[in-house]
């Protein structure tokens, strides 16, 4: 088996969005490591449709091809002003978080939306140093898809670090 992922690093988008304290990178790097002990190997900086196409492949010799292009592109709430400047969505922040290393953050931080992406983007303000996190959800806070543990954790994260509780307003 051949793998050949667009990004620099192995690992797709648990490497790319979900923040390290969720899931540690050593182990990701040991789960890698794992499967090209089995024989995978995996070239990095490699685009389908720019670095190669389906007919290079079968032109080297692959019999079968599977797409697992992953999910690379956030939701967007189709309101205006969602492109103004400030405004981001959850996959892009947290990509640029788990690459670089860092991202701007505004003193005051407002998260629309209820799963573990909004959840990792509100405690990932926190821990960049935002005053304030309010996160939004349209149903109540039962019906949030988000881990309820990811919740609490959230919120005890920045009543620790500010000595107020996270803001969830739901419904």
């Amino acid at each position: 088996p051949h793998v050949f992922e667009a990004e620099s690093r192995p690992g797709g988008m648990p490497v790319q969005t979900i923040p390290a304290y969720r899931l540690p990178r050593e182990i990701l790097s040991q789960e890698v490591r794992m499967i090209e002990r089995l024989g995978v190997r995996i070239e990095t900086d490699r685009r389908l449709g720019l670095d190669f196409s389906l007919q290079d492949l079968r032109d080297r010799g692959f019999e079968a091809v599977f797409l697992g292009v992953g999910a690379p592109l956030g939701q967007h709430l189709g309101i205006p002003g969602e492109e103004a400047a400030g405004v981001d969505d959850a996959i892009r922040f947290l990509r640029e978080y788990n690459i670089r290393g860092s991202v701007p953050v505004g003193q005051q931080v407002v998260v629309v939306g209820g799963g573990n992406a909004a959840i990792d983007t509100a405690r990932t303000a926190i821990r960049l140093g935002a005053e304030s996190v309010t996160v939004l959800y349209r149903r109540t806070r039962e019906e949030m898809p988000a881990y309820a543990e990811e919740i609490e954790e959230a919120e005890l994260e920045e009543r620790l670090r500010s000595g107020r509780p996270l803001k969830v307003k739901a419904g």
